[in-house]
């Protein structure tokens, strides 16, 4: 067998576990956060809300980047599983840090205020990189 298909063969199953593992952290912060979000995100976007819609896009966005950087320097599926918990308690500590500190902000987005959820976005985008990147070392 060539090398490179050796290669895929033995790596394909940890790759799998990997994608699992960060996928139910992901889908699971993405649960909480909907559950902590004084408004309804998603029934907002499903009525049309452009500022709900950038809202919840940051949130994927931004929970995906302390994740990614998990899997960079991953040692085994454990080290995965802690420091993608970490990232993710963190991360949604840091949203709502930031809802707090621009206080006013939900009823915006339900008043589908644009500018303010952009501005939302961009500082919870800003706290995921440096936290993707403080986890990467």
């Amino acid at each position: 067998m060539h090398p490179s298909l050796q290669s895929l063969a033995n790596g394909f199953p940890d790759l799998i576990a990997y994608l699992a593992l960060v996928t139910a952290i992901y889908v699971v912060g993405i649960f909480i956060y909907v559950k902590l979000t004084p408004h309804k995100e998603i029934e907002l976007i499903q009525n049309g809300n452009m500022a709900a819609a950038i809202s919840f896009s940051g949130l994927i966005i931004g929970l995906a980047l302390p994740l990614a950087a998990c899997l960079v320097l991953k040692i085994g599926l454990v080290d995965v599983l802690v420091w993608g918990t970490v990232s993710l308690l963190l991360q949604l500590f840091l949203f709502r840090m930031t809802d707090i500190i621009f206080s006013g902000m939900p009823q915006r987005i339900t008043d589908d205020e644009v500018p303010a959820a952009t501005v939302l976005v961009a500082f919870k985008l800003a706290g995921s990189i440096i936290l993707a990147l403080a986890i990467a070392g």
